[in-house]
């Protein structure tokens, strides 16, 4: 059996694992990033209504994650915005955060725009480009964050100078201990699940895919953002098509659709994501659903998070998925960096 390490030496031409084993010292670049940036910026206070983070991709992700690590103590709802438009009754009294990695996206350009025009309050995370044009005209404050890299794998970047941003404006709380801890499980598991590791779990899951459509379940809580995380990084690192749904919901609808051909679920993989905190009755359907789809499917696992706080549980999980796309990739014969189709996208919209 060829080694992770030859594989990578053969398809992984500009290193998209080398950016995931490295996320630890993205995590410590962007939270001092973070820290000097709410230290020397005035920021607003509110009150507010909400908080809206508008982004597209890799860079509405950190939102995702924001959201689901503070859970209660943001003291405002907290919603994502993927498109275009941005309706006033959504934006009035909100604090709108604008995420865009490279500063270029259409979506969170339009956004941004609308935001202004209903007067919400403003603050964006960019490497620069447009978005941080307008800012700069507008007078709106920006952190500027590394460029360069394919957003999917600044995910460091998009979320921790924001969080910073959430806790100096009011609207959230959280430790700097909490902090400290996830960054020294992300170095823990990404030696874990370092190609060289054995009893590499990374590597085994990447396995189980091989082949197969993986079909990505959790609660809408902690790990709501990592099932969307882990689906899209099976999509752009692995060129494979992947799913990912939330119980209780799932068992009012999509359940029925495993009704379909057994060819097709043959190739189906669950992967149900739990967390300590999710609810009991949640956890209860999750394991009746899965009773019931799971002798359908070729696979099904429920995947629980480790010990320690939120933020730590949640890279840790988030991490798992990251390392297994990458060897997924490698599986698949092709490179996890490249994005060919989302390119052509852009070109014929541009």
């Amino acid at each position: 059996m060829t080694s992770m390490k030859e594989l990578r030496s053969r398809h992984d031409t500009t290193d998209m694992l080398g950016r995931i084993l490295a996320f630890p010292q993205q995590m410590q670049q962007a939270w001092e990033i973070g820290a000097r940036f709410v230290a020397g910026t005035p920021l607003p206070a509110g009150p507010f209504t909400r908080v809206v983070v508008c982004g597209m991709g890799g860079s509405a992700i950190g939102g995702d994650l924001a959201r689901s690590f503070l859970g209660e103590r943001a003291t405002v709802p907290v919603v994502g915005n993927r498109d275009y438009s941005l309706p006033a009754n959504v934006a009035r009294g909100a604090l709108v955060v604008a995420s865009s990695y490279s500063g270029n996206t259409g979506e969170t350009l339009a956004a941004y725009d609308a935001a202004r025009a209903a007067g919400a309050t403003i603050v964006a995370v960019t490497s620069g480009g447009e978005l941080a044009k307008r800012c700069e005209r507008d007078g709106v404050p920006f952190c500027v964050i590394p460029g360069g890299m394919p957003p999917r794998s600044a995910i460091g970047f998009s979320l921790l100078p924001m969080l910073q941003i959430l806790r100096a404006c009011g609207v959230a709380a959280f430790g700097d201990d909490e902090y400290q801890e996830a960054l020294a499980v992300a170095r823990e598991r990404c030696e874990a699940y370092a190609p060289e590791s054995g009893a590499n779990a990374a590597v085994e899951l990447a396995r189980r895919l091989h082949g197969n459509v993986a079909f990505v379940y959790a609660a809408p809580a902690l790990l709501e953002g990592v099932a969307r995380r882990w689906a899209c990084q099976f999509n752009e690192n692995s060129k494979a098509l992947a799913h990912f749904a939330f119980f209780p919901e799932l068992n009012h609808n999509e359940i029925v659709g495993w009704e379909a051909s057994p060819e097709l679920m043959a190739r189906a993989v669950i992967l149900v994501l739990e967390d300590r905190d999710d609810h009991a009755m949640t956890r209860r359907q999750a394991g009746v659903g899965l009773s019931i789809m799971g002798p359908l499917a070729h696979d099904a696992e429920r995947l629980e998070t480790p010990g320690g706080g939120r933020f730590a549980r949640m890279l840790a999980m988030m991490l798992l998925g990251d390392f297994a796309s990458v060897y997924l990739a490698y599986l698949n014969g092709v490179d996890p960096t490249p994005v060919n189709k989302i390119d052509r996208l852009k070109k014929e919209l541009a």
